[in-house]
């Protein structure tokens, strides 16, 4: 497992909650737009600059809550992706031609969010380059492997603890938590 869970839990808090404050300024921007149209027809020229700039710095500041937080929900999607490539992923190098390949996503989108999930602390035991992305085993994680019996050939694999592998004789890809794996 390469993602921070609980960084990923915080984040995904904290991003809720700024969403919810955000709201309440839409909320604002929006009554002072219905007060500056109320007003419109009147004589009152204060009350629709007063509208008109109430309305601009509301909206402003819901607009600076509410997109930043939306940017990085998706940024942990992506790394979600990212976290399933790299445990399918065996021999530890992933390069980013694998990436656009399995995510659509363009060579130059795959380094920016990675380089952004690693600074971030939401992907882990992850190191970039421009020629691939490398996982990273922690030493002490570098014994947990184990090996099984694929179900297609009976070839004997080893894989990571939840983890994943392809079988080299038959190609089936095989999961840590599968029933096959005991």
């Amino acid at each position: 497992m390469y993602l921070n869970k609980l960084k990923i839990e915080s984040t995904k808090v904290l991003c809720n909650v700024l969403i919810g404050i955000s709201s309440i300024f839409w909320f604002l921007a929006i009554m002072f737009l219905i007060y500056l149209f109320m007003y419109l027809h009147a004589d009152g020229i204060i009350a629709m600059v007063c509208g008109t700039i109430s309305t601009l710095f509301f909206g402003g500041i819901a607009s600076a809550l509410t997109f930043p937080p939306i940017l990085l929900k998706k940024r942990i999607y992506r790394a979600e992706k990212y976290n399933r490539i790299f445990e399918e992923d065996y021999d530890g190098m992933v390069p980013y031609s694998a990436f656009e390949k399995l995510t659509g996503y363009t060579g130059q989108r795959v380094r920016n969010d990675i380089r952004s999930l690693v600074g971030r602390n939401i992907l882990r035991n992850v190191t970039f380059g421009w020629e691939g992305a490398m996982v990273i085993m922690k030493p002490e994680t570098e014994g947990d492997f184990i090996n099984v019996d694929c179900p297609n050939c009976g070839a004997q694999v080893s894989m990571r603890v939840d983890g994943g592998a392809r079988c080299e004789h038959c190609g089936t890809y095989l999961r840590s938590e599968s029933e096959y794996v005991h």
